[in-house]
């Protein structure tokens, strides 16, 4: 099988898919109300989730877009064996496969594309971020969810390599594409919209 993973990112087995998949969900509930907030006027048809993990979020959004195509993708194949596994016991359709932010395995154009604690990760993501936006639908939206490294002071703090700057955020534009930044506590946001 493939292998989605660039040499030095953090991967997730069997032991980080059952505790983010049992656990960390629990932990990250702000977040992810924050991250519905983000999506509050859209009205996608067709949204992809990028790093989706366990999809714990993604069958948050499946439900506010109850009649949207949802697509999911993470580079863990434990991961993508727990959201199918979330969506089918949640009753809800949706495709999911292992994927990333280099290597999107579906051919459609996307209304929404979000990621939620998958963009630290990333190694190149100039590039990852002009692929996804290739992949926007006209008018479609790609909104960035991350921990806001400003707002931890410790660089001992958990979060300190798990977040971006607002600084960092500031100095992402790419042609054809307005940028919105926004921030609440310990959260932040990027939305990238096609200008048309």
């Amino acid at each position: 099988m493939k292998d989605y993973y660039l040499e030095g990112e953090e991967k997730f087995g069997f032991f980080t898919t059952s505790f983010y998949n049992r656990v960390a969900w629990r932990l990250l509930k702000k977040l992810y109300g924050f991250a519905l907030d983000e999506m509050k006027d859209m009205e996608p048809s067709s949204i992809l989730d990028i790093g989706a993990g366990p999809g714990k979020l993604s069958l948050m959004v499946s439900q506010k877009f109850p009649h949207a195509k949802f697509f999911a993708i993470d580079p863990s194949l434990n991961m993508v064996k727990a959201e199918q596994k979330n969506f089918e016991k949640a009753g809800i359709k949706a495709s999911c496969k292992p994927g990333s932010s280099r290597d999107i395995p579906f051919d459609n154009k996307f209304d929404l594309i979000y990621t939620t604690l998958s963009f630290h990760h990333w190694q190149d993501r100039d590039s990852n971020i002009k692929y996804i936006l290739s992949k926007l639908a006209d008018n479609g939206t790609f909104l960035i969810i991350e921990f806001m490294q400003d707002y931890y002071k410790s660089p001992m703090s958990l979060h300190g390599k798990h977040s971006i700057s607002k600084k960092y955020a500031e100095s992402l534009n790419f042609d054809g594409y307005e940028r919105e930044i926004n921030t609440s506590g310990e959260f932040i946001s990027l939305k990238f919209k096609k200008v048309s």
